[in-house]
């Protein structure tokens, strides 16, 4: 069972929220698979970069940054560590495991990249 607690893990952070720790958790975690602004990497083909998805008319980004770690198909690798265990069984692809604490880091980040594109 996954929980989908954005308000809950994110109240009380957001006034210690750090844009500079935000970038370096994508860089460091996402960069394998989207495409980060100011980063030289090769994204997954079909994984949208960060300026994709937050200039998505679509509009709901934020709350898809927010519940990330259990949409498709970061549910099978992306582990929050207060949420889950690690898994048992081998993936197909490196594990990422982060914190809680690390999430409101990140919604810092892409918040300031979102303000930054619409200048």
């Amino acid at each position: 069972m996954i929980l989908l607690l954005p308000a809950v893990c994110c109240a009380g952070h957001a006034s210690a929220a750090d844009r500079a720790l935000g970038e370096k958790l994508a860089v460091e975690h996402c960069r394998r698979c989207h495409t980060i602004p100011g980063e030289s990497n090769m994204s997954i083909g079909n994984s949208p970069s960060f300026k994709a998805m937050v200039t998505s008319p679509a509009g709901d980004w934020r709350y898809k940054f927010e519940v990330f770690y259990a949409l498709r198909p970061h549910a099978s690798f992306v582990r929050v560590m207060e949420f889950r265990s690690a898994p048992e069984y081998p993936l197909g692809i490196a594990p990422v495991a982060i914190s809680l604490d690390d999430i409101p880091n990140l919604l810092a980040y892409v918040d300031a990249l979102a303000a930054d594109l619409r200048k």
